[in-house]
């Protein structure tokens, strides 16, 4: 067994993150680097990126990348295999959530939500399963959302639906590669204390936290210390799951 002090550790491991300069994406890169992996923090701002990874610290390098292009992703995960040498864990927490009224959402806005959003995902797992098959295994955590699972509530339903492809992507894949020693697994935040909620009414913020039984926001650090410990060689049984964590919000 063993020592509680070797936990969950990541020593040795090098790990991607996208959506890595704010938010969730920010504190899974700290997280995973005070764990003791070297991650790659991707993101399309890279000064803030870069930033964070100087902040995360323990070798963490930033890569500045356009998710929704397939040409960008394998690129990086081709640089990031050369760079740090192998690649064992992805999180997939890249996404963005414009507000959009279901009768005004165009085309346009579909296509750029469900390639930030799903594309990136499907093809980041692609491209980071054909190195991590080589290595002999993995761990693949990607990032959905209370909306993937229950729908829209707030003007977001192709958002909402990226989410739930999100969950089903996880699972599928998960079929398909548990037998390369491939883990995938699927975090579902609630609401979250970052920059989206803190731009609302505080009126409006605490009409929110009146529906949680927990009654407040998440931290972004709870979701990461989540996603660090699937992302360890402790959770070792567990693949094709989707986690709820929101405070109570939703119970599935």
């Amino acid at each position: 067994m063993k020592n509680m002090n070797t936990l969950f550790r990541l020593d040795n491991k090098a790990a991607i993150v996208t959506g890595a300069a704010r938010g969730l994406g920010a504190a899974i890169t700290k997280t995973l680097a005070r764990q003791g992996a070297r991650v790659a923090a991707v993101d399309i701002r890279f000064d803030e990126v870069e930033k964070i990874a100087v902040e995360a610290g323990n070798g963490a390098k930033a890569y500045t990348v356009d998710v929704s292009d397939g040409k960008q992703i394998r690129a990086l995960v081709e640089s990031v295999a050369r760079d740090f040498g192998r690649i064992d864990i992805l999180v997939n927490n890249a996404g963005i959530c414009p507000r959009l009224p279901f009768l005004e959402s165009t085309e346009t806005d579909w296509e750029k939500i469900v390639s930030v959003n799903a594309k990136s995902q499907y093809f980041m797992m692609q491209a980071v399963c054909t190195v991590m098959k080589k290595q002999g295994g993995g761990r693949i955590i990607n990032i959905a959302s209370t909306g993937g699972r229950i729908g829209s509530f707030a003007n977001a339903s192709i958002y909402s639906g990226t989410k739930g492809a999100i969950v089903m992507f996880s699972k599928s894949v998960a079929r398909e590669v548990a037998a390369d020693g491939i883990l995938v697994n699927c975090v579902a935040p609630g609401v979250m204390d970052t920059d989206l909620m803190r731009n609302l009414p505080p009126d409006r913020v605490k009409a929110i936290c009146d529906q949680i039984p927990l009654k407040r926001l998440g931290r972004p650090e709870e979701i990461a210390a989540f996603v660090a410990f699937l992302a360890s060689d402790e959770c070792s049984y567990c693949t094709g799951a989707t986690f709820d964590i929101n405070g109570g919000w939703v119970m599935l």
